[in-house]
């Protein structure tokens, strides 16, 4: 074959579904330098590698920074998993386990395009979630969304799941069965799904906050910045940044705490109008009082084909919005969780079926139920008249007959929404000279009559070609008018709504 010339055998066969992968377990005793370019400002944060995980520790100096960025590079759509615990969490640092789009001459990022955990603040089961596209600030969620704990006692796995039309955010605990217990989305200002990316674990001491509702004239012409629980106190120094409207927002300023939501911005001046994008952030001059251990015990990455990320790379869930697109028509039996699609006939315009379970007592019709099918062990439909065996009932005549004009009952009422239906009677008049009428009844109702001569020598046997139908939640009874006679009532039926 001439150079250059398309191959079949060899070029249909690079068409795959996952296209890159990538796992560092972090085996031994030092990062591996193949895999991981190591950088660092100040001299404060180190790092470790033993026992299958790599360890930094933060140290208490402001700003310092340690990032550690893999050398191989990805494209949208794609799967990040990250397991990752802290020896505690503490104001003054934040952890990003981050894509970064690069410059594709350089390879190095570029600050265009991101997707991030940010982990950071006091509580191990909080964390927030970023995006960036096309070189604007970050938009950082508001505030902290719950996942599995960092405390050191486990190990909370997080994963970034960007694709070209939404950006996920996972949370699970480490090892286990059970399905992923969070997930976030954001379909805005979500990365460029051509740039290419690298992965970056980066460790700051600094906090950093997004969810600045307001920046406002305090009354006496400076700025009043509102960010809800900023937990900051008066003449701490902030750093103000990405205000849209307000430039005299931005900047470093030691503040006067107004309230837990608001404080002001000393020897700032108010001008223009706040336009809230989500962008502005604020973080305090303030290094953590102690030092954190933030341990990482493996990162997986792999890019898939579009379809495959669909399916493969976290649809499957029975979070919302994780689920491959199903109808659910009923939930009994066997016990199962709807994860998309849209429940059929919800509006009401065409007949829904009941869920007739697997109990002697079926489900009332309620929209959006579905029936099921009842087939042999080889897969043959079966065909029953009026219902299945589960719903059917029968009533056996008492010793010695009936003798009074008492109700006897023949089925008791059925749950609120369920009738009883009387399929079938054998009934036969024992009683050498006594005639009597025999009714039954739908409660106190009578619903069918019959004349039985004395001295029957044998039942007769009725079938109802349209069955008695009698009342939802309502007894189906038998009576005699007569008293003296000695009948025999045999009935079988079905409850159904």
């Amino acid at each position: 074959m001439t150079a250059g010339a398309y191959d079949w055998t060899d070029d249909m066969l690079k068409i795959k579904s996952m296209q890159k992968k990538f796992r560092d377990s972090f085996n031994g005793t030092e990062i591996n330098p193949a895999r991981w370019e190591i950088a660092a400002t100040g001299g404060g944060i180190t790092h470790t590698v033993a026992d299958g995980a790599v360890t930094i520790s933060t140290g208490t100096t402001l700003d310092d920074e340690l990032t550690l960025t893999s050398r191989t590079t990805f494209t949208i759509p794609l799967r990040v998993m990250v397991a990752v615990n802290m020896s505690q969490r503490i104001v003054g640092q934040s952890v990003w386990l981050e894509l970064v789009s690069i410059d594709p001459t350089t390879a190095q990022p570029d600050g265009r395009s991101a997707a991030a955990w940010r982990l950071d603040g006091a509580s191990p089961t909080l964390a927030n979630y970023e995006v960036g596209s096309e070189g604007a600030p970050r938009l950082g969620s508001t505030s902290g969304s719950t996942i599995p704990t960092t405390a050191p006692a486990g190990w909370s796995v997080l994963e970034l799941e960007p694709t070209n039309d939404e950006c996920y955010f996972h949370g699970r605990l480490l090892d286990t069965t059970a399905a992923r217990s969070n997930s976030y989305v954001r379909h805005q200002q979500i990365p460029e799904p051509n740039a290419l990316y690298r992965f970056r674990i980066r460790v700051r001491n600094r906090q950093v906050f997004h969810g600045i509702s307001a920046v406002a004239n305090n009354g006496g012409g400076a700025v009043r910045i509102t960010r809800a629980a900023h937990g900051f106190a008066t003449n701490d120094v902030v750093t103000v940044a990405d205000v849209s409207g307000v430039p005299g927002a931005n900047g470093t300023f030691t503040i006067t705490v107004i309230d837990a939501n608001s404080f002001d911005l000393v020897g700032s001046t108010f001008t223009g109008a706040y336009l809230n994008t989500g962008w502005a952030s604020v973080s305090r001059n303030l290094a953590p009082v102690s030092n954190t251990d933030i341990k990482v015990q493996f990162v997986t990455i792999a890019d898939y084909a579009e379809l495959t990320t669909e399916i493969t790379a976290g649809r499957g869930q029975s979070v919302a919005g994780q689920g491959l697109g199903v109808n659910v028509l009923s939930t009994i039996p066997p016990s199962v969780t709807p994860v998309g699609g849209q429940a059929r006939n919800t509006s009401g315009a065409l007949p829904v079926l009941a869920a007739t379970g697997y109990s002697a007592n079926p489900v009332a019709v309620t929209t959006a139920r579905g029936v099921d099918l009842l087939a042999t062990l080889i897969g043959a439909l079966v065909t029953k008249p009026y219902a299945i065996p589960e719903a059917d009932w029968q009533y056996a005549a008492a010793t010695g007959g009936i003798i009074n004009t008492t109700d006897v009952v023949l089925r008791a009422a059925a749950a609120a929404g369920i009738r009883n239906y009387v399929t079938s009677i054998d009934i036969r008049n024992a009683h050498a000279t006594v005639a009597t009428e025999v009714v039954i009844k739908d409660g106190a109702t009578v619903i069918w009559r019959q004349l039985l001569p004395a001295a029957m020598a044998a039942p007769v046997e009725i079938t109802f070609p349209t069955p008695l139908r009698g009342t939802a939640a309502t007894a189906m009874n038998v009576a005699c008018i007569t008293t003296g006679a000695q009948v025999y009532v045999n009935a079988q039926g079905f409850a159904a709504p």
